[in-house]
């Protein structure tokens, strides 16, 4: 009999997350499997209860929440001797580690690809000791994503991280990134800076054309100071379908191992949705780092 252990946030998908838990035990059941449900009542909560199902050596480990949660997660199983397999069932405001995997809400719907998925080796990356499954953003806008209250992403979803992302094209600053990328070293002024694990940023699909979850590589996007309107234009033309070379003012690369450092400024990164740690950074890709079920290929 497979086991598995379903962590709940309960706060998560408009505080359903209880509900979501008691369906998703319910129909793992149906098909054989022996579920236990641990509903987090705080942070540290999602460590304690991963580090517990990986010393029993659970099979599975479904996890009911966004993508801070799954990155909490994520950062247990870097301790851990034993990894089960993992599922994700997407209840936040963006969910990109899910969106990146093919998963697809509805609940129903995501149980239903979940029960007849396929087991397939993820990439995830390392900044400062730290592990992401989606994402690392720096500039004026990502360090606004940590400052959305979780008022504003219940109100408005998504939206939250537009309205607030708006806000702050008002003080745009350029900073002086001197990067270090497999070897070679470059200094850019760059506004924005997203590095990602797989094709799916800010709820994008494809953002990142050739990459996949198993590739082995992390791939950047760096933009220079531009306009807000410069900036729709550039994501226009990154975003439509016909074949356009990539802006000037854009830089779009891929890597194993990178440092960077801030000239001119001390901050923070955002990570997977939530504050990350401070500049310098020193990133890497660690190859096929844990198994996930993941929708099957058509």
């Amino acid at each position: 009999m497979k086991t598995a252990v379903i962590i709940a946030n309960p706060s998560s998908g408009k505080k359903n997350g209880e509900e979501y838990a008691q369906y998703v035990k319910e129909r793992f059941t149906e098909i054989g499997w022996k579920c236990e449900i641990k509903l987090t009542q705080q942070k540290s909560d999602i460590t304690k209860y991963t580090a517990l199902a990986s010393q029993e050596e659970t099979d599975y480990l479904i996890i009911i929440g966004g993508d801070g949660t799954v990155s909490e997660m994520i950062n247990a199983l870097n301790h851990t001797s034993y990894s089960p397999v993992i599922g994700i069932i997407p209840t936040g405001t963006v969910n990109n580690v899910a969106r990146g995997l093919g998963i697809q809400l509805p609940i129903g719907n995501v149980l239903d690809q979940l029960i007849n998925s396929e087991e397939r080796k993820t990439d995830v990356g390392e900044v400062n000791g730290r592990l992401f499954m989606s994402s690392i953003s720096a500039g004026t806008i990502p360090e606004t994503v940590w400052e959305v209250s979780d008022d504003m992403k219940e109100r408005y979803g998504s939206l939250a991280y537009f309205i607030e992302g708006l806000k702050s094209l008002r003080n745009e600053e350029t900073h002086t990134l001197e990067m270090t990328i497999d070897g070679k070293t470059h200094t850019k002024e760059v506004s924005l800076m997203l590095i990602g694990s797989s094709h799916n940023i800010l709820g994008i699909p494809h953002f990142f054309e050739d990459a996949e979850m198993d590739d082995g590589r992390l791939h950047l996007f760096m933009i220079k100071q531009t306009s807000f309107g410069q900036k729709i234009a550039i994501f226009s033309k990154l975003l439509s379908d016909n074949e356009e070379s990539v802006p000037s003012e854009v830089t779009i690369d891929s890597f194993k191992e990178a440092t960077m450092l801030l000239k001119n400024k001390q901050t923070h990164v955002a990570m997977d949705g939530e504050k990350g740690p401070e500049f310098p950074l020193n990133i890497k890709v660690r190859p096929s780092f844990i198994t996930v079920l993941t929708p099957k290929l058509q």
